[in-house]
């Protein structure tokens, strides 16, 4: 145990402030991973169905509990109304066995163990679609918070061409029309943001729900993506076996079904059940220990088995349907997710190749525009174009990396590798810094590129240019 001098409270309270910054600061960094597993450790629906799996488990004993002979104790009051009969009062022990059922106690375990394999299955299922839905609200998150933040810079450039225009405005009142131009452009703008910053309260709610309140201070380790990417549509096709948990859910459902057919047939068969213990009955041999073997043939039920044995040949049908549908919708899934992924990291390169020839384009229109050699239409115009590209680019992004997401989650991998895979040592792909600039505004100011990859896909951020400058 550490103590702290009181002479020296000055150290002693810079002290206890760092400890204490330190663990507020490690509880709300959280990461894409961190939030994941926040979300898989605590969410209501995943303890909900490790609930059931344990029910499940717990239906099987009592399913084979009845193969088992069953001890209890009787007592027995007989009070005789009859003239010369006393009353009797028998206290024993009573042993009762089945000895044949016709599949019936069989069947009933058998049930009950498909039940439980689907209960587990269903547990994995659920892991899978709480880490995708905290996945896709982590990302949605990040996604709008860069949303808003090119909002703010596309209204803070009408801002400043507004103000250029109120300037020559004053100087020409010919200039009014370019003045209203601006003026609505600005409006324009602010309603944009406006939407943004909405759109963010709502993925900024639908994030807290999924990690139940813990929301963390800013985005981090959006490139962290455990396990392999498949290298083509067909590898991933490959996960649909038998041990996806998906389809193993849905032939448990089948096996339960079976079962509770040999159960519904085992009314036509007859049961033999054993039994020992004292004659409770009036007559000689009350009082005695008496065993018995008590056989039942059932031979007219009014349809009630057959019923049954319909109902449940019913449902096993329906289970086998349903298997078949899930392969194809399963099939469908991986394909169309493997698809959105190709197409988001190929508009991100192309994105990236806009946004680079419209920040150069904007920054000669611009200086083109005050010198009087180019109109504000064709500036607002290029501005609104680079606005647009910027926005196509996050949107790229963001649908990147959650067509993986979902591609894993359809594979039944997606809660498994977060919990499997090694943390990563570092935030993201890795940066490189290229030596020479690439467009006007790195030029200009002789700042480096920054790009950071994503999974095959290249994105460039450069430094604030003329836009972003006050």
């Amino acid at each position: 145990m550490i103590t702290l001098k009181s002479k020296c409270p000055r150290v002693a309270h810079t002290i206890l402030t760092g400890i204490l910054l330190g663990i507020s600061l490690s509880v709300q960094a959280q990461s894409l991973r961190d939030a994941v597993m926040i979300s898989l450790s605590q969410y209501p629906a995943i303890l909900a169905t490790q609930s059931r799996a344990e029910a499940a488990e717990s239906d099987i004993t009592r399913a084979q509990a009845a193969h088992w002979p069953q001890v209890s104790w009787l007592g027995t009051y007989s009070d005789y109304n009859a003239g010369g009969v006393s009353n009797t009062w028998i206290q024993s022990p009573t042993l009762s066995m089945n000895v044949w059922s016709g599949w019936r106690i069989q069947a009933d375990v058998e049930r009950s163990q498909a039940m439980a394999s689907s209960a587990r299955e269903q547990q994995k299922i659920t892991r899978d679609d709480i880490a995708l839905q905290c996945i896709e609200g982590y990302l949605n998150w990040a996604n709008q918070l860069e949303m808003v933040k090119l909002a703010e810079e596309n209204l803070a450039f009408h801002r400043r061409v507004l103000g250029s225009t109120e300037t020559i405005l004053q100087a020409d009142q010919g200039r009014r029309v370019d003045r209203n131009q601006a003026m609505v452009r600005y409006q324009n703008a602010k309603l944009i943001l406006a939407q943004r910053q909405g759109d963010l309260a709502q993925a900024a709610d639908r994030l807290s729900r999924m990690l139940l309140g813990e929301m963390p201070q800013e985005p981090s380790g959006l490139n962290d993506e455990p396990g392999v990417t498949p290298t083509s549509v067909q590898v991933a096709l490959s996960s649909m076996g038998a041990n996806h948990p998906i389809l193993a859910q849905q032939q448990a459902m089948v096996e339960a079904n079976e079962a509770a057919l040999r159960g519904a047939r085992s009314g036509h068969s007859p049961t033999v059940d054993f039994t020992y213990g004292k004659q409770t009955y009036q007559g000689s041999g009350q009082g005695d220990y008496v065993a018995q073997v008590v056989v039942s043939v059932p031979i007219f039920q009014g349809g009630a088995t057959m019923g049954a044995v319909g109902t449940a040949a019913a449902n096993l049908a329906a289970t086998q349907q349903n298997l078949k549908e899930t392969r194809l919708v399963l099939r469908e899934r991986i394909q169309s997710f493997w698809a959105a992924r190709q197409s988001a990291i190929e508009r991100i390169a192309a994105s990236q190749t806009q946004i680079t020839t419209a920040k150069a384009v904007v920054v000669a229109y611009r200086e083109q525009f005050n010198v009087g050699r180019r109109s504000l239409l064709d500036l607002l115009n290029i501005q609104s174009d680079l606005f647009s590209y910027q926005t196509n680019r996050a949107m790229a992004q963001y649908d990147a990396r959650v067509a993986r997401a979902r591609l894993m989650a359809s594979m039944g991998q997606l809660a498994s590798l977060y919990v499997n895979s090694p943390q990563p040592k570092m935030d993201g792909a890795p940066i490189t810094i290229s030596k020479a600039p690439t467009n006007a505004d790195d030029v200009a100011t002789g700042t480096p590129v920054v790009t950071q990859g994503l999974r095959g896909a290249q994105t460039a951020t450069t430094s604030t240019n003329w836009m972003n400058s006050k």
